[in-house]
């Protein structure tokens, strides 16, 4: 028991102290294409995606931007639909955050990692979500 609460302790305190990968110029790599690959529960659970039948399409410049959700067909085209957020990314030192905003409702969540391959964000719920960029599927013929 004293040793599986002395490697949680360890991981929260790597997790927790650890800076952001995160730079200005890096932003930029949040354009194109994601799927949802991980979703991490603030109870400690989590739930994998597999498949995603609705990706997210960001597009960014300057820090501002927008970002819809999208059905990928068969062939490599999309299916969008009106649901458009506009996308804001603020820095607070070495941290950015991204506020969602719309008609309706606004969020935000922290920017904690991000590559050309994947990103992950933690919301104001401390729910983590962890992306892939989207890579359409090939049929052969």
């Amino acid at each position: 028991m004293k040793k599986t609460a002395l490697i949680c302790l360890t991981l929260l305190v790597i997790a927790c102290g650890s800076p952001t990968t995160v730079k200005k110029e890096d932003i930029k790599l949040l354009n194109g294409y994601w799927e949802i690959n991980k979703v991490f529960f603030a109870d400690g659970t989590s739930k994998e995606y597999k498949a995603n039948p609705v990706i997210d399409f960001f597009e960014i410049n300057n820090l501002k931007g927008f970002r819809t959700k999208v059905k990928p067909k068969i062939g490599g085209t999309f299916i969008a639909n009106n649901d458009i957020d506009k996308v804001t990314i603020t820095q607070k030192q070495s941290t950015f955050t991204i506020l969602y905003s719309n008609s309706l409702t606004e969020r935000e969540e922290e920017l904690i990692n991000l590559t050309k391959d994947s990103f992950t964000v933690k919301d104001t719920e401390q729910i983590t979500y962890v992306y892939k960029r989207y890579q359409p599927i090939q049929i052969e013929q």
